[in-house]
């Protein structure tokens, strides 16, 4: 049987040292405050903002909900947005996504200051931080003291918030690091190189037992809501894969429920950069 490695052990874990930090940081009259743009009431938004009310609360930090009609224009948003930027009291912004249809979620996006950026939402500025899921899932490979330096690491997905920013770390941490995606050549092939395999493909259950080698350590980003199972599933057919690997994330309870506390770690750490420029 593999190891499971359990995110919401690690998320506990975290939580409990950043709330260690948020209260030294009061005795200093420094208190971490993210603020949230919600338009509408898509069930995606609300259910990942419950899940981020749930770690401030653990964590100490302090949210400030901004919660906005779905007919909202456009141009009310951007001044919200730069209003956020301007406070110093805000350490952080985050906009709930997906946002409705009729909006320009980019043009949104790239106007959050790097500094306040602690979802890395902004594509188009030189980011303050690691986008969050890529920074999890080497969190997890500390936590669980799994070995990367020389190991073969394999990145299914390219996106510029999950599968670049963690092939970058996987490289910083000196594995040799291939990354695939959907229209790869022999995908199952190149996938059982890998020693180290983080599936962001974004398609449910599409790695099999044929793209895992045997012993392989398996991250699973992906996140995909069957309302008739009435469950979540993963890129990984976990099933037919968790037998072949030495150790494999849960979905839920792997990669997801790090991921949010880690954005607060950077609410936290915005707090201290505006409060000792």
């Amino acid at each position: 049987m593999p190891m499971i490695l359990d995110g919401n052990a690690v998320a506990k874990e975290l939580r409990a040292e950043l709330k260690a930090r948020v209260e030294a940081l009061k005795l200093e009259y420094i208190f971490p405050v993210l603020a949230t743009i919600r338009v509408g009431e898509d069930s995606a938004a609300v259910s990942y903002e419950s899940g981020l009310l749930r770690a401030a609360k653990a964590t100490g930090v302090i949210v400030r909900r901004y919660i906005l009609p779905a007919d909202t224009e456009q141009a009310d948003i951007a001044r919200l947005i730069d209003q956020i930027n301007e406070d110093p009291l805000l350490s952080g912004l985050l906009i709930l996504r997906p946002l409705p249809k009729n909006y320009d979620e980019d043009a949104l996006t790239a106007r959050i200051k790097p500094e306040k950026d602690v979802d890395c939402a902004n594509l188009h500025g030189l980011p303050c931080y690691i986008p969050c899921t890529a920074e999890a899932c080497m969190e997890l490979l500390k936590r669980y003291q799994i070995p990367v330096e020389g190991k073969r690491a394999v990145v299914l997905g390219r996106s510029k918030t999950v599968g670049l920013p963690a092939a970058k770390l996987l490289l910083a941490a000196n594995a040799t690091v291939t990354v695939c995606h959907s229209r790869t050549t022999d995908l199952a092939a190149v996938s059982r190189e890998g020693d180290i395999l983080v599936a962001a493909i974004g398609r449910r259950e599409m790695i099999g037992a044929d793209c895992v080698k045997p012993g392989a350590v398996v991250l699973d980003v992906g996140i995909h809501w069957d309302a008739e199972a009435g469950k979540l599933f993963g890129d990984v057919d976990y099933e037919a894969v968790a037998p072949l690997a030495s150790a494999i994330t849960p979905v839920p309870g792997g990669v997801g429920s790090v991921t949010s506390t880690l954005l607060m770690r950077h609410v936290i750490d915005g707090a201290e950069r505006l409060a000792r420029p």
